[in-house]
């Protein structure tokens, strides 16, 4: 590929996600304050822990795009084991909130193991399937990343995290499809997740509730229907280009968890329709440049790694644009960049450094008939 095209993609990257990151802290400063300044006192309190999280995220940046991408496949084993002995631990020694243990408290921080999962997961996946497709394995070897991915979902459920078991189920579905596992053998994974919803649905009530929420909020709007029905409320409120940033009532005493689990809303009611496909728009020409570069990158490991990204923010930003939009049932889902919470940013930045150094590295087929306009 020639460089031409390579900076191209490149400066487009990079202008995307810095967009995005600003972005993102103006309205982590706009849907926390009101919560923060009832809770702590200080408005910007939540805004400060953000920009302080910011700084360990800029450094792993740096360090992954500067770190050759191939590098990775070394450490994809270790890191998948100390992601599961820190999930493991979770439920242990984890700080337990409304019901459930996902964090691990380390002088006033909180780390979720869940988010590193998410990106041990993906690498994982990226040098086994690379491996498998390189060395031609046996058709059963394919069992190996189902039951690691089967592990970290039951201790994902165990917290109980069932936005990230999504994710991480979601995640392996679709590198089963890319390395061209058969149908069968995928779609009988997927139908073996039946028996486990019903599980939920009929052991654990309030899973039952979320569902009757999703369904039916106007049964109950002042009970299980009241996320759902404030959510809509939020983000309907917003019109063609919303009310104006700061300016949005919705956070002030109705829409719960405002900035984290509903910041898509917020952003709908103070940006507006417009606001709201800006932001769907940025986060599409990252996922689109993964895929793109997925399909076009000589090596394996690259393919896959580039493939894996693209759907780490794909399906972040599917889960959680779908729950505030009413398309998914309520599940505790983050907005990379733009939901607080420390542990998601670091990790999303991350995941950008191993993206750019893939675009500055990696060996790319690029056809002459293609014109450059049709890259991004």
């Amino acid at each position: 590929m020639s460089s031409r095209v390579r900076l191209k993609i490149y400066y487009k990257c990079l202008i995307t996600a810095a967009i995005l990151l600003m972005l993102g802290a103006a309205m982590v400063l706009s849907s926390s304050s009101p919560y923060a300044l009832q809770s702590t006192g200080d408005p910007f309190y939540y805004f400060k822990r953000h920009c302080l999280f910011f700084i360990p995220g800029l450094v792993l940046f740096f360090y992954f795009k500067n770190l050759p991408y191939e590098k990775l496949r070394k450490f994809a084993k270790v890191l998948i084991l100390v992601s599961i002995v820190l999930l493991v631990l979770t439920l242990v020694i984890g700080t337990e909130v409304k019901g459930a243990k996902r964090s691990i408290n380390f002088k006033g921080f909180r780390f979720q193991p869940s988010e590193l999962a998410k990106f041990s997961l993906i690498i994982y996946l990226a040098h086994f399937f690379s491996r498998y497709e390189e060395n031609k394995k046996s058709k059963k070897a394919f069992l190996i990343p189902l039951s690691i991915s089967g592990v970290i979902m039951l201790l994902l459920l165990k917290e109980p995290d069932f936005g990230s078991t999504a994710t991480i189920f979601a995640y392996t579905v679709g590198f089963l499809i890319v390395a061209g596992i058969n149908w069968f053998i995928v779609s009988g994974m997927i139908l073996s997740s039946v028996p486990a919803v019903w599980y939920l649905i009929h052991f654990k009530p309030y899973m039952w509730k979320r569902i009757t929420a999703f369904l039916f909020p106007e049964k109950d709007p002042m009970g299980v229907g009241y996320h759902v029905i404030q959510a809509l409320i939020t983000i309907g409120s917003g019109g063609l280009f919303g009310v104006g940033l700061g300016r949005g009532r919705q956070k002030l005493e109705f829409l719960p968890e405002a900035h984290k689990d509903y910041v898509f809303a917020v952003i709908g009611e103070e940006l507006g329709f417009a606001g709201c496909i800006l932001v769907l728009t940025l986060f599409g020409i990252i996922i689109f440049t993964c895929f793109w570069l997925s399909r076009r990158i000589k090596d394996i490991f690259g393919r896959y790694l580039a493939f894996g990204i693209g759907m780490y923010f794909g399906i972040q930003v599917f889960l959680h644009a779908g729950v505030t939009a009413k398309i998914l049932p309520p599940k505790g889902t983050t907005l990379p960049f733009f939901s607080y919470g420390g542990s998601s940013l670091v990790v999303s930045m991350a995941m950008l450094g191993v993206l750019f150094s893939i675009i500055n590295n990696a060996e790319i087929e690029f056809e002459q008939t293609e014109l450059v306009s049709d890259v991004m």
